[in-house]
């Protein structure tokens, strides 16, 4: 079951609105709708708005759309760029397979506006065959949506469900706002990221629910001023800049910052990590601030010594440097004894690491105990209360 809805932008009469039905669409899920959209979108991309006009809306209404892979490319011809509105109870829906690794794509589509409705990636039987040892050759994973290369994007009110891969990735992008989004896969759904943000500049995530099978947000490499606020993530594997250092050549991480989040029952609760091997890279200016655990099993976790099955990275160490961090009001309970993790790089030791006002207990099952901290390689301060005790 998959929806694609868009909302008007605006309401002003002088907008020219391309409904995907006008142009073959037919709602039921039993036709490839995927035309249709393509047609829809150049019309409305190909419009130039006539002056002082509104900008032109592609309009999916109420049903359920089937909708193979979709390329959606600009730029557009409108100054205001287009906008995409999904009806209340419209959803598009992945086939079972798609060829390639994203499903909808939007390139160079500057100033693209997304208003509502449901993405079904539709990835039960996916997940199914990765998981079997009887089928070891599954289709590629793919991500539910793909904006590349796009500047000036604006996404609200958006369902995604059940994505193949990752849900939302946002790449070489440019001032990208995302509000009121709402994410959800099963907790045992692999490599479900929620939204993945890399080689972009000034994104922001506000409102977000995110319930998902791996982080809710993952911050990659070239990636600075990322606001990430009032976010609610679980279960996941929850909020991470990172992996770093994997390869050569890596953008830094810089300007980032997470705050009034709640995360519940995830893997992991605000975590920056590094592989094991000696590619330089930096991560700097990070503040996680008002942040909210219960039942987290990592709730501050560093991990500069990532190297899963160890392959390719033994005895190696990381290249990354990571400095000036904060952690301040960070509270709740931590499902493992050990709720501060800070196990930083030999060669590149983590400096400028500021604890402020943590309030973490340990939560066995049979009450809470109090909890403990490593640290290894790391250096910085504490201040205010901070539980368990600094090992800084």
């Amino acid at each position: 079951m998959v929806v694609a809805v868009l909302a008007l932008f605006a309401t002003a009469a002088m907008a020219a609105v391309y409904n995907v039905v006008d142009y073959g669409a037919r709602a039921g899920g039993g036709v490839d709708s995927a035309g249709a959209f393509l047609a829809a979108w150049a019309a409305a991309c190909g419009d130039d708005g006539g002056g002082d006009r509104t900008p032109p809306v592609m309009r999916v209404p109420a049903g359920n759309f089937l909708v193979g892979q979709a390329y959606f490319r600009g730029p557009c011809r409108s100054a205001g760029g287009v906008v995409v509105a999904i009806d209340d109870g419209a959803v598009i829906v992945a086939p079972p397979a798609v060829a390639n690794t994203s499903w909808i794509m939007f390139h160079y589509a500057h100033r693209l506006a997304i208003r509502g409705g449901t993405l079904d990636g539709n990835g039960h039987s996916f997940w199914s065959c990765k998981s079997s040892t009887k089928t070891p050759h599954c289709p590629p994973g793919t991500t539910t949506l793909d904006i590349s290369q796009s500047n000036n994007v604006s996404i609200k009110r958006l369902t995604l469900l059940n994505s193949k891969n990752v849900h939302v990735s946002i790449f070489d992008c440019t001032n990208v706002t995302l509000r009121g989004v709402r994410i959800t896969a099963p907790a045992d759904s692999p490599n479900t990221d929620g939204i993945r943000v890399a080689l972009s500049r000034g994104v922001t995530i506000l409102a977000a629910t995110v319930r998902t099978g791996d982080d809710c947000v993952t911050i990659g490499p070239g990636t600075a001023g990322v606001v990430v606020r009032g976010i609610r993530c679980g279960p996941g594997h929850g909020i991470s800049i990172g992996s770093l250092g994997g390869g050569a050549g890596e953008g830094e991480v810089r300007d980032v910052t997470v705050e009034d989040a709640s995360l519940a029952d995830t893997q992991n609760g605000v975590r920056i990590k590094t592989w094991a091997k000696p590619f330089a890279g930096r991560v700097s200016d990070v503040r996680f601030a008002r942040v909210a655990m219960h039942g987290v099993e990592n709730p501050i976790v560093i991990d500069q010594n990532y190297c899963p099955g160890n392959i390719n990275c033994p005895n190696q160490m990381s290249g990354v440097k990571i400095s000036d961090v904060v952690y301040e009001d960070i509270t709740g309970t931590s499902a493992t004894a050990v709720a501060v993790r800070l196990d930083c790089s030999g060669s590149n030791p983590c400096t400028g690491i500021t604890l402020r006002n943590i309030n973490l207990t340990y939560d066995d099952g049979g009450g809470e105990e109090v909890a403990r901290s490593f640290c290894r390689n790391a250096a910085g301060s504490a201040s205010g209360v901070v539980s368990p005790p600094s090992c800084l």
